[in-house]
């Protein structure tokens, strides 16, 4: 590997910072600018980013470091949530030293914009660190845009996106800064701490920690002398796994799919044990080595298999049948990208496709040390493709890599246009270029122009107007906290909203691990009311709300027409449930049982 060591001077610090910040404060006030509606009334475009600012009122309200519970979701138990702490941790944090200079509600609404600007920053100084140590200073603005205009990326850090996919990009940066490191131990190391972090946040990062694993020991395969890279990888995802599972987990030693859990942690010190001996008894012989790898491998997946035989088929495969199709068959992150309509496509794959080509004309280019860089970075770059091919939600990961060799290459073509002569030439390769990084654009384009017309053709059978609910439903807060506290019947998606605005618990919101209390909701909404009022009985649902302009809604509507969820939209609820007046501009129907 080549590169520069992981220890920066003070000066190689200074520079960064001098470059990175000021593209950094544009990018952060464009993204501020466009968000705006979202910053002023407190919106989340997400509900896992209202149900995050729940967890962390939670927090802040005295529950425990170690408690995960959701305990006004399914309020006969709660639910216990698969995130990390290690999240909740700085938004926390920029919420209590805010709150001494503008109050407990203007804290959390600058929490929801620094958070995210600050996970922004760092993933820009991490790309700006790699392509000033491969290629100079001068691509550091190449990089910077190129990661601020990705639509994967830049969806996850605007403001009041303050879940955990921004985080998980951010590690995975570092990571990269670890592989491309010419210190095979410091690289090695941060490599593994990043991506250990990144899977205690969450565990949709274990197959990018695994494609960064498979890379690094075919790279010891190929040269015997490239192992100490592998080695401290190895020993620093287990070592980082374990303290950040005791840090964020304590005492809860279930063995969850979902989550770093004992098992997990037994397979990764399974592999980090085998390691040790490929790394004592192989020497330089590759077969060996190659063999010692593949054992300590498949020790690791016999060892999850013995121990938690669950986890075989995946985190979701619990699901029963109703949930899976309904539900987590119609979850976009965790859909494959052909279910993407061919403008978004194009924009998903192509940028890590010319990134990935790029690469491999790196590889080709070089020689020695540099050429095995870029030959492996080219394989990272694969196979995260086929990872967010399958898993959308992993895209972006493939992009943040891919956005390294990209600038390059957008850079060697820039360079080109300027050397081009005639106006035809130069606007071709212009073309060319912006249909390399932005493939959607001229797309989109129209479909702004024509975007009242679409609105309007749009507009559902309820009677409704297209509507938003993240930013009408707050405004019933005011009359549906002044009822008596309830648990509410209430779609998926609106579930976190009420947590977050109103004081009343709900039956569920769209989180697997509440799996029975989800499934007896959409069973609600799909079946008549009589066998509705049932399920609502066993659940001691005193309300039942609805917005009736919402994706979940529709999709209720449409699967069954005559349905509960169907009838209550049109106005035609049962005489067992008594209309409460909202305010009108809320555009929210509420219930309560008589």
């Amino acid at each position: 590997m080549t590169g520069s060591g992981l220890t920066d001077s003070p000066a190689d610090r200074g520079f960064l910072l001098r470059h990175v910040v000021p593209l950094w404060l544009a990018f952060t006030a464009l993204f501020a600018l466009y968000r705006w509606p979202f910053i002023a009334s407190l919106r989340q475009a997400d509900p896992d980013d209202t149900l995050r600012l729940v967890q962390v009122r939670d927090l802040l309200a005295g529950q425990g470091w170690f408690d995960l519970h959701q305990y006004r979701a399914d309020p006969a138990g709660g639910v216990v949530m698969h995130w990390s702490r290690l999240v909740d941790l700085p938004i926390a944090a920029v919420e209590l030293m805010l709150r001494p200079l503008l109050g407990t509600a203007l804290a959390e609404q600058a929490a929801s914009v620094v958070v995210p600007a600050v996970t922004f920053g760092l993933i820009l100084l991490g790309l700006a660190w790699i392509v000033r140590r491969q290629f100079g200073a001068g691509l550091i603005g190449y990089a910077a845009i190129l990661a601020a205009t990705s639509f994967p990326i830049a969806t996850q850090v605007l403001p009041t996106r303050v879940d955990h996919h921004g985080w998980q990009i951010a590690s995975v940066v570092l990571a990269l800064m670890g592989f491309v490191s010419s210190d095979p131990r410091k690289g090695g190391t941060l490599a593994g701490i990043a991506l250990a972090l990144g899977m205690a946040i969450s565990l949709e990062l274990l197959p990018v920690a695994a494609l960064f694993g498979a890379v690094l020991a075919f790279s010891w395969i190929r040269c015997p002398s490239a192992g100490v890279r592998y080695q401290y990888f190895i020993a620093a995802l287990f070592s980082a796994s374990l303290a950040a599972f005791a840090l964020s987990r304590g005492p809860d030693v279930t063995n969850y799919c979902d989550a770093v859990s004992p098992v997990y942690l037994a397979a990764l010190g399974t592999m980090a044990l085998g390691t040790l001996a490929v790394a004592k008894l192989a020497g330089r012989c590759r077969i060996a080595i190659g063999s010692g790898l593949a054992l300590s491998g498949l020790a690791a997946v016999v060892t999850i298999l013995a121990v938690a035989p669950q986890c075989r088929a995946g985190p979701f495969a619990a699901l029963d049948p109703l949930l899976q199709s309904l539900w987590h068959d119609n979850v976009l992150e965790g859909l494959p990208v052909w279910r993407l309509q061919a403008p978004a496509m194009a924009q998903w794959i192509v940028p890590p496709l010319v990134g990935l080509y790029a690469a491999v004309r790196l590889c080709q280019a070089r020689m020695g040390d540099a050429r095995r860089l870029w030959c492996d970075y080219a394989l990272l770059i694969a196979g995260s493709f086929l990872l967010g091919a399958v898993v959308l939600r992993s895209m972006a990961f493939c992009i943040a890599m891919a956005v390294v060799p990209l600038a390059w290459l957008v850079r060697e073509q820039v360079r080109r246009l300027e050397h081009l002569k005639g106006a035809g030439p130069k606007l071709a390769q212009a073309a060319l270029l912006l249909a390399a990084v932005m493939p959607a654009l001229p797309v989109y384009g129209v479909q702004l122009l024509v975007a009242p017309s679409a609105q309007a053709a749009a507009t559902p059978e309820s009677g409704f107007a297209a509507g938003d609910i993240n930013r009408d439903l707050p405004l019933a807060a005011a009359a549906l906290s002044q009822l008596p506290s309830g648990t509410i019947l209430a779609p998926l998606d609106e579930g976190p909203l009420l947590l977050l605005h109103t004081p009343h618990s709900v039956v569920a919101t769209g989180h697997h691990r509440g799996a029975a209390a989800m499934h007896d909701v959409m069973t609600a909404f799909l079946v008549d009311p009589p066998v509705a009022r049932h399920i609502m009985a066993k659940h001691g649902v005193r309300y039942v709300v609805l917005y009736a302009d919402t994706s979940e809604v529709d999709f209720y509507r449409s699967i069954r027409p005559s349905g509960f969820a169907a009838q209550l939209s049109k106005g035609q609820a049962p005489d067992w449930l008594e209309p409460v007046l909202m305010p009108r501009e809320s555009r929210l129907q509420v219930w309560k049982l008589r």
